[in-house]
Formats: structure tokens, sequence, C-alpha cells
């Protein structure tokens, strides 16, 4: 369910909503750098991050546009590493229209009361996917609770581990949004009741450019066994070496 097998283009046609996020994120941290660099007079964290003091003058858009902006390197690394493993197979049980609408809807919702969490402060400013990522996590937890049909118990308790991991990194890091991680996680929970209802055991897409022999039906294929773990925890290590990448 987590160990991504597809090649590019069975991730792609498989999971286009996935894809597309990914590739708006990638291209404005782009525009950012060379911004940076050559001085292109656009910059899209500064006209879109979560910057209290801009939304109180009536920008609203950047509740919005903060989930696709990054600041660093390590900061869209990871994300993009953390959507790539864990978005596909919930846009898969859902369909492409409602993770699409859960997606931007935590992810906005996370930074909306943020934002009335931090109205005080004018000057504080979030971006990143983190809060969106958070409410995949949150989502997985109310499958594995109350959803067991559709998600194995390995893979849930895969999900327990990493949450785990995620909120012992967010209380410790010096530059994360504790509360954004927060509301994006319960968010993410919450809207498990309501997503989550017509929600269908993930199955892996056929992973050629070609039709199954079974009349083109996706193939069903059993859990991911000993060796899903063991490169579930390979991602285990690499996001925890990210996470202490950033805080050092």
């Amino acid at each position: 369910m987590f160990s991504r097998t597809e090649n590019l283009q069975t991730f792609t046609r498989s999971y286009p909503v996935v894809s597309l996020f990914i590739l708006i994120q990638v291209a404005l941290f782009v525009i950012e750098q060379l911004n940076a660099f050559f001085n292109l007079g656009f910059s899209p964290l500064s006209y879109g991050a979560a910057i209290n003091l801009f939304i109180g003058n009536g920008e609203w858009w950047r509740v919005v546009t903060a989930t696709f902006l990054h600041y660093d390197f390590w900061h869209i690394a990871f994300n993009t590493f953390a959507l790539i493993i864990f978005a596909p197979a919930l846009e898969r049980m859902i369909g492409h229209a409602k993770f699409a609408s859960f997606y931007l809807l935590v992810g906005t919702l996370a930074n909306v009361l943020t934002y009335f969490t931090k109205i005080n402060e004018p000057f504080y400013g979030q971006a990143g996917a983190s809060g969106a990522i958070l409410g995949l996590l949150g989502f997985y937890v109310y499958l594995g609770r109350f959803k067991r049909t559709v998600i194995s118990a390995d893979d849930a308790r895969l999900v327990y581990i990493f949450s785990a991991i995620t909120a012992i990194f967010t209380l410790l890091g010096s530059n994360v949004s504790v509360f954004g991680h927060l509301y994006g996680f319960v968010l993410g929970f919450l809207a498990g009741f309501i997503f989550g209802k017509s929600a269908v055991p993930f199955t892996r897409p056929f992973n050629t450019g070609r039709r199954p022999a079974t009349g083109g039906r996706v193939v069903q294929t059993s859990g991911s066994g000993q060796m899903g773990r063991i490169i579930f925890y390979v991602i285990v290590a690499f996001a925890v070496f990210g996470l202490l990448a950033r805080f050092i």
C-alpha cells in the first residue's frame, strides 16, 4: 500500500491528482529558486505564504496557496517524498475528486485555524504541505480504527509508527508549525467520517503500459508483506534523516 512500485507512466495515470499537486509545488519551488538567483521580480513565497499580517489585510488566498509553497530544499524534499508515499493509496481508495477536495480542504483549514491561533502575531508566517500531509495520516488513523476492512493491520501499524515519529519531531523542531501539524492531523481524522464512508480497499494498478490479461481490470495484489515492511522502514530512516537535517 505504501511501497511505490509503479513506474512513472503508471503513477501519473493512476494518481493524476497527486501527480498534479507534486508538479505544482515543485514548479513553484523552482520559480522561487530562480527568482533568488536571477531576480525575476516574482517570488511565490512573497505572494502566497500564509503571513498573518497580509491575511488580516484581506489576502485570504494565502491560506490556500501556502500549502504548495516551501522554504528550502529539505522542506520540499521531505514533503514531496511523504506525498509520493502516502497520498496515492488514498486517491485510489476514495476517488480522484474526493481526494482533491479532502487534501485542499484539510490543508486550507489547517492554515486558517493556525492563523486564528496566532492572530496576535502579525509577522507569523507559514508555508508547506505538512498540514495536508498530516491530514493524510489522520485519515489513515481513522480507517485503522473505524474502517478496518479497507486497511490491513500491518499498514495501520505503519501509519501509527510514522505518526508517532512525526509527532516527536513536530514537538522537538524549532522551525515547525506545531499548530499547523496538529490541526492537519485532527482535521484529517475528522474528515474520515465524511470522506471515508465510501472508501474501498487499495488495489495496486497494473505496472505496464499494456492492459492486463484480465480484460483491463485492476489486479488485486496481496499485502506488501515482509518486503513492504522493509521498504517502509527504509522510508522511515530516510524521513528521520530528512527531519534531522532540517533541525540541525
